[in-house]
């Protein structure tokens, strides 16, 4: 249920080869389940109940190495200038270290239909409201 380097790499859209580069990465990518595992720490069992998908899983690990790869100081904008010539590009989401979005997180929520009954008598928790 560990993303790859090789997912990393499509994600870059380049080979990651170099030993160096490959041991951060693999570093990074345990970082990222860190991340998750502290959410979730019966990670394992959700995955096996069907809950979660390790492939969600796995492309939330990817998709958050590979942002931190491209931005890794976290760098909310760029200015290039030459002669009379200037150009900004600003970055969202820029956040130093590895950060998994919200709607990341949406994606590995764990399904909670199978279990939950509804109905016109079902009581719900006020905490936890569903999205219409």
């Amino acid at each position: 249920m560990t993303a790859s380097v090789a997912q990393v790499g499509e994600l870059l859209q380049r080979d990651v080869t170099d030993p160096l580069e490959v041991r951060q990465m693999t570093r990074w990518i345990e970082y990222a389940e860190m991340l998750i595992r502290r959410r979730y720490p019966n990670l394992d069992a959700l995955i096996a109940d069907g809950r979660i998908s390790s492939d969600a899983v796995d492309m939330v690990e990817a998709m958050a190495v590979s942002r931190y790869a491209l931005n890794p100081e976290g760098v909310t904008s760029r200015s290039t200038s030459i002669d009379d010539y200037q150009e900004t590009q600003g970055l969202r989401n820029a956040q130093p270290g590895i950060v998994i979005l919200d709607t990341e997180w949406e994606l590995i929520a764990p399904n909670t239909t199978a279990t939950v009954a509804t109905g016109a008598f079902t009581i719900v928790p006020a905490g936890r409201r569903d999205q219409w």
